[in-house]
């Protein structure tokens, strides 16, 4: 089979039509993509080579393909001419079926960085058509998650825009699709198929036994007008199939794999676009969709590789300009299963309950598969528009730790603005009843104290709580004050301590941090010269009845600042000295 100088080829027997098969519809989209098709015989999907951004021209198997550059439909004997770019549009379309998970959000992310790179739009659409599972409620957690990241979107099913609706179902009743699936049946593409699960289940069966792969060959694809008149009026159940053409190779130029490339005998057959219940399936949809709302790039999991070859053959059916394509690698788990919730909250919004910030999801999401070839781990949102390129993007599957995740969000915390910490913080304490309001003298010190010491928000309560205790009696039986105990420092200090506050020696102690120094050298000189640890241990134990924690001048300014807003449990100063 070969395609004439035309750009017309017959469209086979298979499709029990006589007519001609457009195929000059060359396109070209956003740079970086080629998409080639050409009758041949190859393998199911390898990925033949990487080449990044192609120039000049390449000869592969009698298909002459100029590569300029630019996503492009070629067929043999045919030269593919260069068309002007596109202005760069990218898109999200989750399904209100659950919430916004990481993965999502990653996608969500890359795309929104890349449209940011190049000046460009980002489209959020809602592919609602499981009818059964979709919410409202699961959208706007969506959108929630989103926004919560701070990624925003320039049209969708909130803010409007001169390609809606922005929801599946609204373009379903608006006729969008049906449109486009009468197009198909009247070229030739796509069929009634009254084909039964019954028989499509011994079709598998017939094949597992002959150790073959499953392949749709539905006897509907050349039925007569007849016999589908008698089955429309039995009011048999059917289905849409699109018929895929024998023997053709597709060959895609992925932003992010190179050159991939399939066999569409490998592709299962002739494939459904529209459900029994006239719904569109997911490959049929989506092109539609892109195409009628200019989509330049589509950037999605590596998952979705395997609909590509579909939706390049739907697009060339319907004469629509196909997107530039970058399907990026897998989030797995450590031990490189699927990502779970036993490996951790997966959910945006989880993570968020937990004390995550934006900018510490941001930044470690864009890290899962992508970095700007420095060793710089730490990037705010401006930092990464700025570096991402999305030629910096790797072809293996990224690894989910959070461990790893919590140390980038604690640098986030680090990053934290006294106003921010105070809010943020803030809010913590008066969660976990330590403080009334978030506010005052208190809130603020104990927040700034905080912003260096937790990893995530949710941590601030016990680690305050921690700080502020004053729990003598188990540090004493403690087997890290054992030693300082069996050797008399911890009483030598402890007397020393007791007679410098009763002299008024540590009054200032909060307010003036030499206070702390000057009181450490007279201890040094009472037990004979000690000094670093011998001297210091004990010294802590005394005050703060643990061998860590902040500095002491800081925590006892905190203590000072105790008022009535405070509502957890405190242990000042002179109650220590009793209790010492």
């Amino acid at each position: 089979r070969r395609v004439v100088e035309t750009g017309l080829r017959s469209c086979g027997s298979h499709l029990g039509f006589s007519r001609a098969w457009a195929t000059s519809c060359t396109a070209a989209a956003g740079a970086g993509t080629m998409v080639t098709i050409a009758a041949a015989s190859k393998v199911a999907c390898r990925h033949v080579r990487s080449r990044g951004n192609n120039a000049g021209k390449q000869k592969r198997g009698g298909l002459n393909v100029s590569a300029l550059g630019k996503s492009s439909i070629a067929f043999p004997d045919e030269e593919v001419a260069s068309a002007p770019s596109r202005p760069v549009r990218v898109r999200f379309a989750p399904s209100p079926t659950g919430v916004l998970h990481v993965g999502g959000a990653r996608t969500a992310l890359f795309n929104w960085l890349y449209a940011k790179s190049q000046a460009g739009e980002m489209v959020l659409r809602i592919e609602d058509t499981d009818v059964a599972r979709s919410t409202e409620e699961s959208e706007a957690a969506i959108l929630e998650g989103l926004k919560w990241c701070g990624l925003t979107w320039d049209e969708g099913p909130d803010v409007g825009g001169d390609y809606g609706p922005y929801r599946q179902s609204e373009r379903i009743k608006a006729g969008v699709y049906q449109e486009q699936l009468d197009k198909l049946i009247a070229d030739g593409h796509a069929y009634r198929c009254f084909l039964s699960p019954e028989e499509l289940d011994e079709m598998r069966a017939d094949a597992e036994r002959n150790e073959q792969a499953f392949v749709v060959e539905s006897p509907w694809a050349t039925a007569t007008e007849k016999k589908i008149q008698e089955m429309l009026d039995k009011g048999a159940p059917y289905v849409y199939r699109f018929r895929v053409p024998p023997d053709e190779d597709i060959v895609l130029n992925d932003l992010v794999l190179g050159e991939v490339e399939w066999n569409s005998d490998d592709l299962g057959g002739d494939f459904v676009i529209v459900r029994q219940n006239g719904m569109p399936m997911y490959n049929f949809g989506v092109v539609v969709d892109d195409a009628q709302m200019n989509i330049s790039h589509v950037f999605r999991a590596q998952e979705h590789l395997m609909n590509t070859p579909r939706q390049v053959f739907i697009y060339r059916a319907l004469g629509l300009e196909p997107p530039t394509f970058g399907h990026m690698p897998l989030i797995l788990a450590p031990d490189r299963s699927k990502l779970s919730k036993r490996h951790g909250a997966v959910a945006v919004g989880e993570y968020q309950k937990r004390g995550y910030l934006p900018g510490g999801m941001i930044n470690y999401l864009s890290q899962l598969g992508w970095n700007d070839g420095t060793n710089q781990e730490i990037y705010n949102i401006d930092e990464l528009v700025g570096n991402f390129k999305m030629e910096r993007m790797s072809k293996v599957a990224a690894i989910f730790d959070k461990d790893k995740f919590k140390w980038v969000n604690a640098h986030h915390v680090r990053l934290l603005d006294d106003e921010a910490a105070e809010r943020l913080i803030g809010a913590e304490l008066v969660r976990d009843n330590i403080v009334k309001d978030a506010s005052g003298d208190f809130v603020q010190k104990a927040s700034i104290l905080l912003r260096e010491r937790v990893s995530v928000l949710t941590d601030a309560a016990a680690e305050l709580r921690s700080i502020m205790a004053y729990d003598i009696d188990a540090m004493l039986e403690s087997e890290v004050a054992k030693e300082h105990c069996e050797s008399g420092a911890i009483r030598e200090t402890a007397k020393c301590i007791v007679e410098a506050h009763a002299s008024g020696a540590m009054k200032d102690i909060g307010k003036d941090p030499q206070v702390v120094k000057d009181l450490a050298k007279q201890i040094s000189e009472e037990r004979g010269g000690v000094k670093k640890k011998a001297l210091l241990v004990p010294y802590r134990f005394c005050l703060t009845a643990s061998d860590h924690g902040p500095a002491m001048n800081i925590l006892f300014d905190l203590l000072e600042s105790v008022d009535d807003n405070v509502l957890c449990d405190v242990v000042p100063l002179g109650r220590r000295i009793e209790l010492l």
